[in-house]
């Protein structure tokens, strides 16, 4: 399955109208159009300065996992329902013991793609091998830098000679699995633009997929270099070269316009963005993690997905962006990213 074939589709339609009709026949014929965003543990083994992992208050307050018996629960209450499994989002997923048991449920129940957003500095070959011998179809690793001296000051705690091991692992079990897809995942500044210019010598064709994403305020992180202008400034130079680079060798790459860019810095009026657009691309979207209370959103031992649905009025949204009579129109430029796919 070529996930990245539908966010292209989907991503090319700027009507949200379109959009909603097409998820809401999804939606009641029952057929899998929504992702899970699974933190089965909240922590982290390294602390990157650009992350609020990197604050000590809040990295305190980020703590509990899963038991197994809450995995099983939410499994049967929402896999089903699940055309993509993405394991790891605001915490780091190797850190949970049982991280290969989810993905053998994830396949048991028809997920279509497993996808893991992980550091990678605690994956060996074996592990790695054992969590795509159980259905793992994807690894998303997280990049923020491409030299030693950038990766190690903006990603504190991390090895890399941990990182190259790691591209090094991800050749080999990739000759036996093919279709294995290895995606970077790239937060680009100021102070690591120019390492862009590495990706070849260091990663190259060992990625299926490069997503650059300029640096966003998450949190009261270590790091506060918000400016764009050096990123601007060597858009084309470095940037541009690599999406080139990409598409030259059949690298599917994901990254915002050089407008798009300008919009985070510029002062663009976020009153300009289109709010109706951006909650119908949250829909198929659904983010679950251990924190306190999670079972408010949704308790897995008594509700499914559709139980979910009509809890929030799933139904009622959709047909209210339909037929809603505010200009749908998309603005060209808002400080919401929207990603090229090329």
């Amino acid at each position: 399955m070529n996930i990245y074939r539908l966010l292209r589709a989907y991503t090319l339609c700027s009507n949200p109208r379109i959009k909603a009709i097409g998820l809401l026949v999804l939606h009641l014929l029952h057929i899998r159009y929504t992702c899970l965003y699974l933190d089965p543990a909240l922590g982290c083994n390294i602390r990157c300065k650009m992350c609020y992992f990197s604050d000590e208050q809040i990295r305190h307050k980020m703590h509990g996992s899963f038991t197994m018996d809450d995995i099983h629960a939410i499994a049967k209450s929402l896999f089903p329902y699940l055309l993509k499994l993405q394991l790891g989002c605001g915490a780091e997923p190797t850190i949970y013991t049982n991280l290969k048991d989810i993905i053998i449920l994830g396949k048991q129940y028809g997920v279509k793609y497993i996808s893991m957003t992980t550091n990678g500095n605690l994956l060996s070959e074996s592990k790695l091998r054992e969590l795509v011998q159980s259905g793992l179809d994807e690894i998303t690793v997280s990049l923020h830098g491409m030299t030693q001296s950038t990766y190690e000051y903006l990603m504190q705690g991390a090895k890399f000679e941990n990182f190259t091991k790691l591209i090094e692992s991800i050749k080999v079990v990739k000759k036996d699995f093919p279709k294995f897809k290895v995606r970077i995942n790239y937060t680009v500044n100021e102070d690591n633009i120019d390492d862009l210019k590495n990706f070849d010598t260091l990663i190259g064709t060992t990625a299926d997929i490069l997503q650059i994403r300029p640096i966003q305020k998450i949190g009261d992180s270590a790091y506060n270099n918000f400016s764009m202008k050096g990123v601007v400034d060597k858009y084309e130079e470095s940037l541009l070269n690599v999406v080139n680079y990409c598409h030259k060798n059949g690298i599917t790459c994901l990254y915002p316009s050089l407008d798009n860019i300008k919009a985070l810095t510029d002062g663009c009026d976020d009153n300009q963005t289109d709010h109706t657009n951006q909650l119908v691309n949250l829909i198929p979207h659904f983010y679950l993690s251990p924190y306190t209370n999670w079972k408010d959103k949704i308790d897995p031992y008594k509700e499914d997905f559709y139980d979910y649905c009509r809890k929030t009025k799933r139904i009622k949204q959709m047909i209210k962006y339909i037929f809603s009579t505010k200009n749908n129109s998309k603005p060209d430029v808002t400080k919401s990213l929207n990603y090229n796919i090329k």
